[in-house]
């Protein structure tokens, strides 16, 4: 992994049913984005996996400390990893992200996803995701072929099984442990989680900024260049800031 002049690496967490290849449309210094347990190339992992054991994964096959940048599904367990391995992050960006997940509607997911197939929750999902200026011009942007290609191909009980652990995951009371600069990016027409939700994450983590983008749940995606500038301020924003005791010095 390629690191910075103060020793930290650019690590990226990608959300639900994409793989590493999603930071293509970033133009951010260098940066490493790992695949997900069931996502891209990887097989469907055991039953009863964690965001937890995902995040215990990530650390086991890295090293030194880590910015790391989480979307969605990325986001939560970027959240796991910070609050588990405090000794490993130096800063977060959590992006269009909760702190709780709902697992009545996570777990009615799974098991609609489990009986329509990938294909048959497509457009579902992609229209919580996206924009309709976005879906309109679908076929003629490479970022929308991509996530279509992806939700596609995923296995759906490996896509049901990620739902249901987000169904369990649950930070909320913790977040006032994690004493490191962290960005939260909300976008104002995310239709998975409203701004508010960020606005109380940004609340209640000590060292946390709000950024607002006029963007959907895949900001990161849709609004590339507006997303890597954020990440960049970040990166310059905590570079400059004072750790908070106990924060990784």
């Amino acid at each position: 992994m390629a690191r910075h002049s103060d020793g930290s690496s650019l690590l990226f967490l990608h959300p639900v049913g994409l793989d590493r290849r999603c930071i293509e449309w970033l133009d951010l210094p260098p940066v490493r984005a790992v695949t997900m347990p069931g996502h891209g190339e990887r097989e469907r992992a055991r039953l009863g996996l964690t965001l937890a054991d995902m995040a215990d994964e990530i650390v086991g096959h890295s090293t030194g400390p880590l910015d790391v940048v989480g979307a969605s599904l990325g986001g939560m367990v970027a959240m796991h990893l910070a609050l588990a391995h405090p000794d490993r992050v130096r800063s977060l960006v959590l992006a269009c992200t909760t702190p709780r997940g709902d697992s009545a509607v996570m777990n009615d997911r799974a098991d609609a996803t489990e009986d329509k197939g990938s294909a048959g929750m497509l457009e579902d999902t992609l229209t919580r995701w996206f924009t309709p200026a976005a879906l309109e011009a679908d076929r003629d942007t490479p970022y929308m072929a991509y996530a279509r290609e992806r939700l596609l191909a995923m296995d759906p009980g490996a896509l049901a099984d990620t739902w249901r652990a987000i169904g369990t995951h649950d930070v909320l009371e913790r977040l006032g442990e994690i004493r490191v600069p962290t960005t939260c990016i909300a976008g104002m027409r995310d239709l998975s989680t409203p701004i508010d939700v960020m606005r109380d994450l940004a609340a209640r983590v000590p060292d946390a900024r709000l950024v607002e983008m006029d963007a959907p749940h895949m900001a990161f995606l849709e609004r590339p260049r507006e997303f890597s500038v954020a990440v960049l301020e970040h990166l310059a924003w905590a570079g400059e800031h004072t750790p908070t005791e106990g924060a990784l010095r």
